[in-house]
């Protein structure tokens, strides 16, 4: 029989070897004979973490300190509970470990990103800049400082940070995304762009097609045929869309290969010759390039957007018209609240709540073009509030687009329904929140992308109420 220090370094090169159930065998058998042996409680912890079992991981890292107290059995114990989404816990256990060890710069930096995801960002910008005084070369350290120090709209710092850790790590593609961003929401569409291509080495979509053809480089086509194609959210391909006249002003044959949803809208977009969605087989073509690289290769500054609106137009008929009341003012469509999938959703996302007091008003005509699950908050409406549900309506973006063409303005949340609101032509408010999506760049209360469009921002972090009561002011003078 092996000694316990023997056993447990035969069970740890299994674990480290993923053979995980010998691993386990092994750890099992040292706890038959000494119940309170806290290494194998530790590592049997470890073990069960990375299987993805954190219940059971939690209840072994709570044993092994009930023994002894170790720092990393509670950073360890911490990072399960995050997990779990026990953020108080965690934070308790973080902070055990960080007056068990000091020192410890990644005990420093686990803590942060609890304050971080809790949005407590001046505790979460000082656990990160303590990390980095402990580790002076912390790239991801310096990253989450950029990223804390942007929302709360310390921009410069913000730079300064994302610049440190690229020149720390200078492969480190999410500094270059998050650096890339920074500078687009300045205005600095110049280096923004450029620095944006990093995002291929961040989320490149696994559901693109592989292509065998050359990307196109911005140069003449001299007849060539171009395939454009979308790569990220509905709402970028509705506003890079507009993109498709420069590249056929380019002597292209400009193709689009976009989500199957938004195939026959895009149809009705000047310059492009055929529509495919991003699953069929596509014809041939010479070149390609996705819409959001557009602005880099064209070389697109904030004065030199295209932004000749409209671009997208609905369908010539359609079966549904929109009624309202004969003494309506204005005929108003709503978007409350945007894709959860999405990384920024629960900033960017208000909510219905916060549009009561507008949907209260004489003479205004509400129309829900929210779609999915959030549709279902209208039904918790009191009953002196009408809004009109269009969801059962709205089965593609031709419905949406039909919708918007009946409406006098819309009023929506960062979407894709603002994107295309904005590329139909019809007036549009965004509400946002205090640092938005880089493409509203900062301040302004007009978009270069969209002249049709009215930007009502957020004057302190997650103040929806201040931005609806602008909204409020507003609407009773709008004369369309």
């Amino acid at each position: 029989m092996n000694s316990i220090p023997d056993s447990l370094a035969i069970a740890l090169q299994h674990q480290q070897a993923g053979h995980f159930f010998q691993a386990e065998q092994i750890y099992s058998q040292i706890l038959q004979e000494q119940p309170n042996q806290v290494d194998a409680l530790y590592l049997l912890g470890t073990l069960a973490h990375q299987s993805g079992k954190i219940e059971k991981a939690i209840a072994f890292y709570r044993q092994a300190l009930a023994i002894n107290p170790v720092a990393s059995v509670h950073s360890n114990l911490g990072i399960a509970l995050k997990q779990q989404g026990l953020w108080k816990e965690a934070i308790q256990h973080y902070q055990e470990a960080i007056a068990l060890q000091p020192n410890s710069a990644q005990f420093h930096y686990n803590l942060g990103l609890v304050f971080q995801q809790l949005d407590n960002l001046e505790a979460a910008k000082d656990c990160y800049r303590q990390a980095t005084v402990l580790q002076p070369n912390y790239a991801l350290a310096y990253n989450n400082l950029g990223l804390v120090s942007l929302h709360l709209r310390e921009i410069e710092a913000a730079l300064t940070y994302y610049k440190t850790a690229i020149e720390l790590q200078p492969d480190f593609a999410q500094a270059h995304q998050n650096l890339a961003e920074a500078l687009l929401l300045i205005g600095d569409f110049e280096l923004g762009f450029a620095e944006y291509e990093w995002r291929w080495q961040v989320f490149a979509p696994a559901e693109l097609p592989n292509f065998a053809t050359l990307p196109w480089d911005g140069s003449l086509l001299n007849g060539k045929t171009i395939l454009l194609y979308a790569e990220q959210g509905l709402g970028d391909t509705f506003q890079f869309i507009r993109y498709a006249s420069l590249v056929s002003d380019r002597g292209g044959q400009v193709i689009v290969a976009c989500l199957p949803a938004q195939v026959e809208l895009l149809k009705t977009v000047p310059d492009v010759e055929k529509v495919f969605a991003l699953d069929e087989e596509l014809p041939q073509f010479h070149t390609q390039a996705p819409l959001m690289s557009l602005p880099y290769l064209l070389g697109t500054t904030v004065e030199t957007i295209p932004a000749e609106i409209p671009y997208i137009f609905p369908p010539l008929s359609h079966d549904f018209q929109l009624e309202g009341a004969t003494d309506t003012k204005l005929k108003v469509g709503i978007v409350w609240a945007g894709n959860p999938g999405n990384r920024n959703d629960s900033k960017r996302t208000c909510g219905l709540q916060p549009f009561l007091p507008l949907l209260k008003m004489p003479a205004l005509e509400f129309y829900s073009l929210q779609v999915g699950a959030s549709s279902q908050e209208l039904a918790k409406l009191p009953a002196n509030i009408q809004v009109q549900d269009l969801s059962s309506y709205l089965h593609n973006f031709n419905d949406t687009a039909a919708a918007i063409a009946q409406l006098d303005l819309v009023l929506t949340i960062d979407t894709s329904v603002a994107h295309l609101a904005g590329a139909m032509g019809k007036p549009t408010w965004v509400v946002l929140p205090f640092i938005p999506d880089w493409r509203w760049l900062l301040h302004r209360e007009d978009s270069p992308w969209y002249p049709n469009m009215r930007l009502f921002r957020q004057e302190s972090l997650g103040d929806w109420s201040g931005v609806f009561a602008k909204v409020a002011q507003e609407i009773l003078k709008y004369e369309g």
